[in-house]
């Protein structure tokens, strides 16, 4: 998606590996709170970006977005014009929780193979795209030695380590979603994942909602074409990166300048 993003909009993409993920590693990888979270990605911003403070759009999916959201809301990242959340509604994420032991339980603990991984993943719907499954599933696998000569391909990230803090993640996620004054977009699969408050704030336009029925959850990769032009669309609606347009002042003097509607004079038009 980011290769995509870049096609269409000129920008630069700076997307790292939260603790415990990817080849990031700390002193304590399992200490996934949301707090820790944040105050991880505020360090990266800071040790890359505090001193050139450029025009920053903060995008994440589904933990990351619930990430996304606390660092704008926390306002610890100068030079936020825009914020992206893919795929996470605090009351379908809270309600969903006390299946999400059940999922892992049934989801294999390793393969042989990275393609049999890649298979299983198109198999159960965790990926509806095989060219996103190829790039994404083995980022998520490490391989471990088996006897003296055997290997297998085993899950990167322990998810079940981390549900003491999954509530944490999502709990009080739509009212700071609203708090951030930061143009906002947010991509979901179906309307099913609007809770109360954010059907509220859609309603009065507080937010941009793009949905992409065809995706999964991870729309992000069913979807990336089209999730890469809403980005870029987005930052070219808001002008993020860009001066700002000046609203000429109404003359104080002579008669207000009314708008004209086009068109013939006997023709009604309405906009929709």
């Amino acid at each position: 998606m980011g290769s995509s993003c870049q096609t269409i909009e000129r920008c630069r993409i700076l997307a790292f590996d939260q603790r415990g993920h990817g080849h990031t590693s700390t002193s304590q990888d399992a200490d996934l709170s949301a707090e820790t979270l944040v105050l991880d990605a505020i360090a990266v911003w800071r040790r890359i970006l505090s001193v050139e403070q450029p025009p920053l759009v903060l995008v994440g999916h589904s933990m990351g977005g619930a990430v996304a959201v606390r660092c704008a809301a926390s306002k610890a990242i100068a030079g936020l014009e825009g914020m992206v959340v893919i795929d996470v509604v605090e009351g379908t994420a809270l309600s969903s929780l006390p299946h999400m032991a059940i999922v892992l339980k049934q989801r294999p603990s390793s393969f042989p193979s990275q393609e049999a991984a890649v298979h299983w993943a198109r198999r159960s719907g965790m990926s509806r795209s095989t060219e996103a499954a190829c790039i994404s599933i083995p980022s998520c696998l490490t391989q471990e030695v088996v006897g003296d000569s055997g290997s297998r391909w085993v899950w990167r990230t322990p998810l079940h380590l981390s549900q003491p803090y999954w509530e944490g993640w999502y709990k009080g996620l739509s009212d700071l979603y609203m708090t951030v004054t930061a143009p906002k977009v947010l991509i979901l699969a179906g309307t099913d994942r609007l809770d109360r408050s954010l059907t509220v704030g859609q309603m009065q336009g507080k937010f941009q909602l793009v949905l992409l029925p065809q995706a999964g959850h991870a729309v992000h990769e069913d979807e990336y074409q089209r999730s890469a032009e809403v980005i870029a669309n987005f930052m070219q609606r808001f002008r993020v990166g860009q001066p700002k347009m000046a609203i000429p002042k109404a003359s104080i003097a002579g008669s207000p300048v009314l708008p004209i509607i086009a068109g013939p004079a006997d023709k009604t038009y309405t906009a929709i």
